[in-house]
């Protein structure tokens, strides 16, 4: 039996982060550098991803890239991977880890948009593992995890654009999976309301919204950006190696409501 150190012990593996610039992405980063992990920081945020690996490599001393990325872009993708493996010779993970979407009426989109969103929550993910694939495939317990969203599972009218590909994106996982049997490991993480700055904001959110929902958080305050980073790390570790096709919930238990309301 391994310990734990030994099950969390990612030295010499390599992982490329989409949206490694933003909230959750850079915890990531920052964590998995932590653990031994030599990471790419991809982003579309070309200054943001290369001064978050600057410091990771001052932090860890573990070697780290920063790599302006569009994954709605495959050629950038192909360029994205080519430059990993130029460094670092090789491909152990991928957290795909790129999502957005900002309030839309169920009536309000149009096919311009609802492809859009498709292209950046689900089509990039898909092309960025398509194209690591020949190199996840050489190495032991290989592992990739997307990040799933709770209106990708769950009725969510007021965000049809993004909430139809994120529905998407966790069936295609699915599929990956039961296809790779025990070469590649493919699981989710479908993500609560997370305190990722701004970011909530530009997605629509009031700050009267936000403590109207953290209200009804079983865990009464909103998810950090380290929790859902310690989540991936463990969906990419070896105490993980029997895990594939799942979807891990990542949500202070839920918003409860009870089944006798008073009011």
């Amino acid at each position: 039996m391994k310990t734990i150190n030994e099950l969390f012990d990612f030295q010499g593996k390599v992982t490329i982060i989409s949206g490694g610039a933003g909230a959750i992405g850079s915890e990531a980063a920052r964590f998995f550098a932590s653990l031994g992990a030599n990471v790419v920081v991809a982003d579309l945020n070309e200054e943001g991803s290369k001064k978050i690996a600057e410091d990771i490599t001052k932090e860890s001393g573990n070697n780290a890239l920063g790599i302006k990325i569009d994954v709605t872009d495959e050629k950038q993708i192909e360029k994205l991977v080519q430059a990993t493996v130029d460094k670092f010779g090789k491909v152990s993970g991928v957290l795909n880890n790129v999502g957005w979407g900002a309030y839309t009426d169920l009536w309000g989109s149009n096919t311009e948009k609802m492809v859009d969103a498709y292209k950046l929550n689900t089509l990039g993910a898909y092309n960025l593992t398509r194209l690591c694939m020949p190199y996840l495939k050489k190495e032991d317990n290989a592992s990739v995890v997307f990040s799933g969203s709770m209106v990708g599972n769950t009725p969510s009218p007021e965000f049809i654009e993004y909430s139809t590909a994120k529905a998407g994106l966790l069936n295609m996982v699915r599929s990956m999976a039961v296809a790779s049997g025990p070469e590649v490991r493919f699981n989710s993480i479908i993500i609560g309301t997370v305190d990722n700055g701004e970011s909530s904001k530009e997605a629509g959110y009031t700050q009267e919204m936000i403590d109207n929902v953290v209200k009804g958080i079983v865990m009464k305050r909103r998810g950090l950006p380290e929790d859902i980073a310690y989540a991936m790390a463990f969906l990419m570790s070896d105490a993980a190696s029997w895990i594939t096709g799942a979807e891990l919930t990542v949500n202070g238990g839920g918003v409860y409501k009870s089944k006798m309301p008073t009011s």
